[in-house]
């Protein structure tokens, strides 16, 4: 099954291939997009790296860029990175789930192969208006945001009096 750093990792592979006008896409302006920490996103895009998906460029104008050409990668090169392999240490006597999950791991596996990172950063549906970001539209229930809470303006101590008399 997918895992949510899978559908995170492809989603910023998603990003940085959809703005390939920039020279690169640095790790705040991924973060402001997918609302997802800094820290997490170094932490895909370090195994990101190390399996030859994505380059990086320090200084400034640094940031990420997809190594290579998008419509080039499929979209289980990025998967197959954060999945575990299934096994199977059960008895095959048992075998009816392991069977089953297996079926279902290769049926994604399929899929994924079969769309490359060109047909998602080149789709319009998943193309974010300007100025918005997934953060913004992530609020599922629709809540309004909180008041500000409305703090006292009084002194905190004897000591401060002089300052609000």
């Amino acid at each position: 099954m997918l895992n949510k750093q899978t559908f995170n990792a492809i989603e910023i592979c998603v990003c940085i291939a959809r703005s390939h006008h920039q020279i690169s896409c640095s790790t705040g302006y991924l973060s402001s997009q997918l609302g997802l920490s800094v820290s997490y996103l170094e932490l895909i895009l370090k195994q990101l790296k190390a399996h030859d998906i994505v380059c990086s460029f320090r200084g400034p104008g640094g940031g990420y860029k997809i190594l290579g050409a998008a419509d080039q990668l499929s979209m289980w090169d990025i998967a197959r990175i954060f999945e575990a392999p299934l096994d199977n240490p059960e008895p095959v006597s048992n075998r009816v789930l392991p069977d089953l999950e297996q079926g279902l791991q290769q049926v994604f596996e399929a899929t994924l192969r079969e769309f490359t990172l060109a047909d998602f950063a080149q789709s319009s549906h998943m193309i974010l208006p300007e100025g918005a970001s997934r953060a913004d539209s992530g609020n599922r229930f629709k809540f309004k945001p909180l008041a500000a809470s409305w703090v006292p303006k009084a002194p905190n101590s004897v000591f401060q009096w002089h300052l609000h008399a």
